[in-house]
């Protein structure tokens, strides 16, 4: 069973991934609003996979990608935004991202995304 990291400033948006995500044998092991809360909890519960918003308030985040694959190289990451441009997904893949996922999205196309990820 995967083990995944839920990173996004929207609280309503993490339960609701969290919901779809467990109730298909998946295991949210951390849910952070940004990336010292992502950091801090990483330490205690490892993961195998991290959902990481491309927007937050006050970080972007391709910089915290950045600093994730750094820390922990083996952790797969999929980046998640609402703006659907090539230079995003490039830049993530630059970085490391093993792919973006476009809101909205539906469930099918979450779990497929998190699927590919094995």
């Amino acid at each position: 069973m995967q083990t995944l990291a839920l990173v996004d400033d929207s609280g309503i948006l993490r339960a609701a991934l969290k919901n779809v995500l467990e109730a298909d044998g998946y295991r949210v092991a951390v849910e952070a609003e940004n990336s010292q809360e992502l950091f801090e909890q990483l330490q205690k519960n490892p993961v195998d996979v991290v959902l990481l918003d491309v927007f937050f308030p006050n970080e972007s985040g391709l910089d915290i990608l950045v600093e994730l694959k750094k820390r922990y190289p083996k952790i797969k990451v999929l980046m998640v935004t609402g703006m659907q441009q090539n230079s995003i997904l490039e830049e993530a893949q630059k970085r490391g991202a093993e792919g973006v996922l476009y809101k909205p999205f539906d469930t099918d196309d979450l779990l497929a995304a998190v699927k590919r990820l094995k």
